[in-house]
This record gives C-alpha cells, sequence and structure tokens, in this order.
C-alpha cells in the first residue's frame, strides 16, 4: 500500500511540473542549443569581463598605472605638465568587445564543436560551418552571435543560421560613462563626478587622486556590482607648485 502511495504521489508531481512548467519537458531527449551555448560560453565571458574591468579595459596593458597590485590602463594620459591628456583609446566600447572576443573565441568554436556532438550521439545528422563569433555589448547585456548556420535531421528538418547567447551586464553604460570622464579630461584636464551621479541613480564613482599624477577611476552599478577601473593623468602640476 506505501508503494502505491508513493508512485501516486511521484506520477501527481510530474504532473503538476509539465502543467506549470510547459517549456520544461522532463521525457525529451533533445538538446536546446540556445541553453547549451550559454551555459558553456558564459563562465568564459565573465572570466574575461572580471580580468578586463579590473585593468581597464585590457587583457594586457601596455601603459598603465600600477595601483593596489593591479595593472590599470591609462585611457587618458600625458606625460608632461600643465597639459590636459590625450585619449589613448577612442574606440573603448569597440576595443573592449574585440578584447572579450579574442579571448573566448577558441572555447566558443569548442562549444559549437561540442554541440553537433551531442547532437549526433542522440541520433541526429548533423551539417554546417564553425562559422564566425561576433561580440557586442549593449543596453544590460553583452551579446554573443555565432554565425554558424547548422542543419540537424532526424525525422524532421531544423536549420539554424546563427545563435545568439546573452550574458546580463550593465557594462554598456560604464563604459560610455568611462568615455564621457575622459572626453572631459581631455579637453578641460579634469571631470565633475557628481553630474554623472545625479543623472545615473545607480551609479558609483570612486575617483583617487595620487602622487604621481595620476587619477584612478572606479565606476560602478550598486544594483548589480558591475564595475570598471581606468587610470588617467591629465593637467599635472610640478609637487611643489600644487
Amino acid at each position: 500500500m506505501t508503494l502505491f502511495v508513493i508512485l501516486a504521489i511521484l506520477l501527481i508531481a510530474i504532473v503538476v511540473i509539465i502543467f506549470a512548467f510547459p517549456e520544461v519537458n522532463i521525457f525529451s531527449t533533445a538538446v536546446n542549443p540556445s541553453s547549451y551555448l550559454k551555459d558553456c560560453i558564459e563562465p568564459e565571458v565573465t572570466e574575461i569581463k572580471d580580468v578586463l574591468s579590473r585593468q581597464g579595459g585590457y587583457q594586457n596593458p601596455l601603459s598603465y598605472a600600477l595601483y593596489q597590485d593591479e595593472r590599470i590602463a591609462y585611457l587618458c594620459y600625458i606625460a608632461e605638465y600643465y597639459l590636459p591628456c590625450i585619449v589613448q583609446q577612442p574606440l573603448l566600447v569597440r576595443h573592449v568587445e574585440k578584447e572579450i572576443k579574442d579571448y573566448i573565441e577558441p572555447r566558443a568554436k569548442q562549444c559549437l564543436q561540442d554541440l553537433k556532438n551531442q547532437y549526433e550521439r542522440k541520433g541526429y545528422d548533423v551539417s554546417g560551418s564553425s562559422g564566425t563569433i561576433n561580440v557586442s555589448i549593449i543596453p544590460s547585456k553583452i551579446l554573443v552571435e555565432f554565425a554558424a548556420p547548422m542543419t540537424i535531421r532526424k525525422e524532421e528538418t531544423q536549420t539554424f543560421q546563427k545563435f545568439a547567447v546573452s550574458v546580463d551586464s550593465e557594462w554598456y553604460d560604464l563604459l560610455l560613462t568611462a568615455v564621457s570622464i575622459i572626453e572631459y579630461e581631455s579637453t578641460f584636464g579634469d571631470s565633475e563626478t557628481g553630474l554623472y551621479i545625479s543623472y545615473y541613480p545607480n551609479l558609483k564613482i570612486d575617483k583617487t587622486r595620487r602622487d604621481d599624477g595620476s587619477t584612478i577611476y572606479k565606476l560602478g552599478d550598486v544594483v548589480t556590482g558591475d564595475s570598471f577601473v581606468f587610470a588617467s593623468r591629465s593637467l599635472v602640476w610640478p609637487q611643489g607648485l600644487r
């Protein structure tokens, strides 16, 4: 009797799950390509994002301020005194997109091959190409697009022209804020961070001036925890004249 009661409870639970969550099919063996690729590539995106966020958008910065054991790239810099800085990376968003792409591309291609292998192990005939990987930083997310046409055949035929994976991120606003700050630094030699905070309520800016004349900016989103740190050296006066 106890066994029948347990089986009845399990059956009821299965029915509830199917009707409450119709997108979940516990009897299905099909592979969801978007979910599979997201699980496969998201850790790689998070890993490089963490590095770039601490180092001014560069994996290996050449011109940088050493601060708290981090090499923080100068996005605006001048070695001379009395002059405003020169913007070092005018296309910051595009540069960061390329840094992410270069880092994740080998893993992304492996993810596509693994997806193909998953289908083949389930008896599908799969054809397609490795294609190309594109990375875009857009409002509220980092978008990774796999432009890799793929056709899978079994009882039916499905054709995919591309796959898209999005990772939640507020980096778009942080990077545009960084661009605006370095434009002010290059024009006026300094920036007024209070203006940004009044306009973006979720934005936090820590501005640290150092004895060597450099300034460390740490931008952060207080809701999501996303951050971006960069350095500037602009309109510096010799120590005796400050």
